[in-house]
């Protein structure tokens, strides 16, 4: 069930991204899945959460234009890299979700300044496209701790609400 829920969650963000957050002037310059991969690479360890991040890597590389298999590499490379840091670090601390948010735009924008070498772009392209990285990372650094403060409140409200529901249903009964 949890992974139903997750790979909604990814969708929501999908469209958020995708539909609504152009129409707005100032949206965030980064991408909010990332956000996402971190949120349940903590809350979700182990093949569930790898199967939520698979699903989000291909949902959003068959949205996205890019060439596919950038997204999902860097969610996968992304999930691992803190599958493992959490089994040294504090798993909610405060710097490890910052730093991990961090990461995970790093590695988003270091596979795709890989895959535009390696399909030849020029040198402005590459050098546009390590601007730009800087400017998801400032991004990321402001409203990425926000958008994760966010997924955590809706995914706790969604559960009281849902064992509310269960409740009512069950007649009274404590779940």
């Amino acid at each position: 069930m949890a992974v139903v829920g997750y790979t909604l969650i990814s969708i929501l963000l999908i469209l958020v991204q995708t539909a609504f957050l152009p129409q707005i002037p100032m949206r965030p310059l980064f991408d909010l899945l990332v956000v996402q991969v971190v949120f349940t690479a903590l809350s979700l360890p182990g093949v569930k959460g790898g199967v939520v991040i698979l699903m989000t890597g291909v949902l959003a590389d068959g949205l996205s234009g890019s060439p596919f298999g950038l997204y999902i590499t860097s969610y996968f490379w992304l999930f691992f890299s803190i599958q493992i840091a959490i089994q040294i670090l504090h798993v909610y601390s405060r710097s490890l979700i910052y730093l991990a948010i961090l990461a995970g735009i790093f590695i988003e924008n270091f596979v795709a300044l890989l895959t535009l070498s390696v399909s030849g772009a020029n040198t402005d392209t590459l050098l546009w496209a390590v601007e730009r990285g800087g400017v998801q990372l400032l991004w990321g650094g402001i409203l990425g701790p926000c958008v994760y403060t966010i997924l955590v409140e809706g995914i706790r409200c969604a559960r009281v609400g849902l064992q509310g529901t269960v409740r009512h249903l069950k007649g009274g009964e404590g779940v």
